[in-house]
Formats: C-alpha cells, structure tokens, sequence
C-alpha cells in the first residue's frame, strides 16, 4: 500500500494496479516490485471503497496544495508525509497499534486484515481462482496451503447446499 500512487487508481473503473512496493532496506526505504510476477496485478474495489477513495482525493489534494513549498515528492503517494514523501514502512503498523489500544480493541497485524479478507470472499463463495488473483499469489497451491482450512468448511457448507436435491425426493415425485 505504501507503493501506491494516484496514477495507480482508477477510480472510474474500480480498479488498483499494484505494481511496487516499499520495504526496509539497509539504508532506509526502498521501492521495489512486488515479490512476484503475480504479484504485478489489477485489483477490482467495492463501490464503498471507491467512494471513500474519492473523499480521500479531495482531502488529499487540499493536502498538497496547503503544503506549497513544502511537497518535496514528484510522485503521487497516496499514503504520504505532509511533504509528499511516502512513509516509512513501519509507519502502518505504528499507527495501527496506536489506534487499536486508543479504541479498546484486540490488536491484530495489518496483515492479518489480508487474512480476513481471504478467509471472508472464501465464506462468501467467491471461486478460489479469483481470491488467488486478488491476494497475487504466484501459484494457487500458495493458496491452498495458507487458506486450506477455510476452504474445506466452504466445501462442507456447498454440500450441505446440495443435501435438499437429494432430500425428500419422494415427496418431491408425484
């Protein structure tokens, strides 16, 4: 998410292209491309996100403006510092833990949110190909391997959906 610019949003399709991310390097923060050519992907975004996404432009527009002299960035972050230079990659995770104990609530790492959401479009029914594509894993084992669990209680709900075809079908046969 750090390695997300404005020219990566597409708001009038829905769509993000992750193509970058900034990690820790040695000497500070480093921009490189995703883990894997897989990883290179366009993202589709619920209506509601694209919404707040437009909320957000606006808000950060106002930003950059007021910032004047200041915006030191040429490239167009959409999680930045006051002078328009991407955060640091721990800066998330800091702000996250911050507001978790300010709201009284369980802490759990911001990836684990990518957790839920996997484990969420699986409860959902959504086809394992699809969330493979959104999560960018390079393989569907990959997948498999971390959502397997998920994904059998999915399995075991689509048989019971079936259980009625199966279920009083003499009643069914007059």
């Amino acid at each position: 998410m750090l390695g997300l610019e404005w020219s990566n949003v597409d708001l009038e399709n829905g769509v993000i292209r992750i193509n970058k991310a900034i990690v820790k390097g040695r000497k500070g923060s480093v921009e490189k491309s995703p883990k894997t050519k897989k990883s290179n992907r366009l993202v589709s975004l619920p209506n509601s996100v694209i919404a707040e996404l437009k909320l957000y432009r606006r808000h950060w527009l106002k930003q950059k403006l007021q910032a004047g002299d200041l915006w030191k960035e040429e490239k167009e972050y959409l999680f930045c510092n006051i002078d328009g230079r991407h955060f640091y990659p721990t800066t998330p995770t800091t702000c996250w833990q911050r507001f978790t104990k300010r709201a009284g609530i369980r802490y759990i790492r911001l990836h684990d949110l990518r957790h839920t959401s996997a484990t969420l479009l699986i409860n959902q029914g959504v086809h394992s190909k699809i969330i493979v594509e959104r999560l960018g894993h390079s393989d569907i084992r990959v997948t498999m391997d971390i959502y397997g669990h998920a994904l059998q209680k999915a399995d075991h709900e689509a048989a019971n959906k079936l259980d009625h075809l199966f279920t009083n079908t003499s009643s069914q046969i007059k």
